[in-house]
């Protein structure tokens, strides 16, 4: 790849100075206090309890809730626990639903955990239900449903709450166990309740610090359906240190929570999100880009095949997404023809406008 790229590809939150100027402040803090020594020598399988206290007080923004921290796992990102959850929840026999354009990394995670994947279509408002119950009843094997309903990836859709219901009917009707990702939801001031307080039995709730805070932050936060479901599954990995938050990680993440900065951040990163959106949505041409609920990335749908567009988009300095890399299984569907176009990544404007007016016109041709 050449060196002068643009890249539109990562959809990461912008940096927000006043983060930064806390970082150094925050760190102090926490290396200053007496028992300092002990709080970084140690492993923190599970999270401990400030630190599942403090996921229980972040995810609570979604829930309208704050759930029992015996429920909670603080994790190494999430890209961690969702290889816990789908191992222990899926395994080799198992058959994992989701949309049919998913997280890019769960074509490697099949291969490597060796479960099936079977992708459900997209309409305007997210998982189509009804194929959603159609696969319920054709498979046999034990099931789980992986979903992003708030800012889908990649098609940034956000569920409306009567799909929520749907989907959570369906899936308590054939006894299916829910993934919910949430990474991008708090982008969004008022989405619809997630699907873990609909169907709160069945649902592995799941929402990291990567996306609305910042995107070193490797720590993720679960919630389990029970606290007997996160002995099942501290019993099974407990012991394997690699995916353990980080304990200086863990104690930002407390004083980030405790004395408010997160959370400034985030309505810090909405407001540069929206702005940079604009000018996706002018660039483009694209003015229904400019709509509806804010995300890190918009789906920009083409005519031409989208891998075509994104090899001549990158050959001219640009680097996009084309549907076809979030494919739940590897197969071209109509869905796919678009291209997925995230706007924060870069650091100055004028890159990211010099970025889309390459790309509009290799749209537009």
């Amino acid at each position: 790849m050449r060196n002068d790229v643009i890249d539109l590809s990562r959809a990461v939150p912008p940096i927000v100075p006043a983060l930064e100027a806390t970082l150094a402040k925050s760190i102090g803090e926490r290396l200053s206090r007496s028992d300092a020594g002990g709080l970084l020598r140690t492993n923190r399988p599970r999270g401990t309890e400030d630190d599942r206290r403090t996921g229980a007080e972040w995810i609570a923004q979604r829930l309208a809730f704050t759930p029992d921290i015996d429920r909670m796992i603080v994790t190494n990102g999430t890209l961690n626990v969702l290889f816990l959850l789908l191992n222990q929840l899926v395994g080799k026999s198992g058959t994992l639903l989701t949309e049919e354009m998913t997280y890019p990394n769960m074509q490697a995670l099949s291969g490597i955990l060796g479960f099936n994947i079977k992708g459900i279509p997209l309409d305007g408002d997210g998982l189509n239900p009804n194929a959603f119950e159609d696969l319920c009843r054709k498979i046999d094997t034990p099931k789980v449903l992986y979903t992003i309903p708030t800012v889908q990836n990649p098609t940034a859709i956000v569920m409306p709450p009567k799909r929520r219901v749907e989907i959570a009917t369906i899936a308590r009707k054939y006894n299916v166990l829910i993934i919910e990702d949430d990474a991008q939801a708090l982008m969004v001031e008022e989405a619809g309740a997630p699907i873990a307080t609909l169907a709160p039995e069945l649902t592995w709730y799941v929402m990291g610090l990567a996306k609305t805070v910042v995107m070193g932050m490797r720590v993720a936060f679960l919630m389990t359906p029970r606290a007997e479901d996160a002995g099942a599954l501290m019993s099974k990995f407990g012991k394997m240190s690699m995916w353990f938050v980080a304990a200086l990680q863990a104690e930002l993440a407390q004083a980030f929570v405790a004395n408010r900065v997160a959370y400034e951040a985030t309505i810090n990163i909405r407001k540069i999100a929206a702005a940079r959106r604009r000018i996706v949505a002018d660039i483009l041409q694209r003015p229904e880009l400019a709509k509806g609920p804010l995300g890190l990335h918009v789906w920009v749908p083409t005519r031409a095949d989208a891998r075509d567009l994104a090899t001549e988009a990158l050959a001219a300095g640009v680097l996009v997404r084309p549907g076809i890399q979030f494919a739940a299984e590897p197969v071209l569907s109509e869905a796919m023809h678009g291209l997925r176009v995230s706007y924060c990544e870069t650091r100055k404007e004028d890159d990211l406008r010099r970025g889309l007016a390459i790309l509009a016109k290799i749209i537009s041709a």
